[in-house]
This record gives C-alpha cells, structure tokens and sequence, in this order.
C-alpha cells in the first residue's frame, strides 16, 4: 500500500454514485406535476364534500347558485374596489398623457425659439 492510500484509511477502489447529479436534474417538470397533482385535489375534494355535505342536494345547488349570482353582480367590496381603482387609474392615465402634451408643445417652442 502506498502512503496515500494507508492514510486515508480508504476500504477499496472509490466508487461514483449512481443517478444524474443534482444540478442537472430539470427541475420545470417537478413544479408543473405539483400544479396538476394540486388541481387534481381541489377538483376532488369539491367532489367529496358536495357529496358528503350536510344538506341536501337541491339547497346546496341553490347556495352555490346564490353565491355565483351574487359574485357576478358586482355587489361584493372586491368589485367596487376594482371599479374605483379603474376610475383612477383612466384619470391618472388622462392627467399624465395632458401633462407629456403641453411638455411637448413647449419643447418644441424652445426648439423653434418662439416665445411662450
């Protein structure tokens, strides 16, 4: 044995590891069966418990349709708060192309020297 050997007390000749080392292990695959495995059980535990729930059938319906109704209609805080940031947004969006107009026209008074 030579001394490098005897030194680090080594069992036998080093063996490589099996498999695909980690960096490149594609990891786009692993994260897009996670979002099908999640959909998967969403999609199954509202299955489950329409058909295990504590009413019946028809009043559970109702109160779904209910629910979806009263989303659609706008009446709920989230809608009017989206409406209210729309608003703002087009009068901000107004007020900000106004502004790069008028700078514009005085750039373009500088330019030609003519007074403002």
């Amino acid at each position: 044995m030579s001394a490098a050997n005897s030194a680090g007390g080594s069992r036998g000749p080093q063996r490589r590891p099996r498999g695909k080392p980690y960096k490149n292990v594609p990891d786009t695959r692993s994260a897009g069966m996670l979002g099908v495995g999640m959909i998967i059980g969403a999609v199954l535990g509202a299955g489950i418990a329409l058909l295990v729930a504590p009413e019946a059938g028809w009043e559970t319906r109702r109160r779904i349709g209910r629910r979806a109704r009263s989303i659609t209609t706008g009446d709920g805080a989230w809608t009017k708060l989206g409406r209210e940031l729309r608003r703002a947004a087009r009068a901000k969006r107004k007020s900000l192309e106004a502004e790069a107009k008028r700078n514009e026209v005085e750039a373009k008074r500088a330019a030609t020297g003519q007074p403002g």
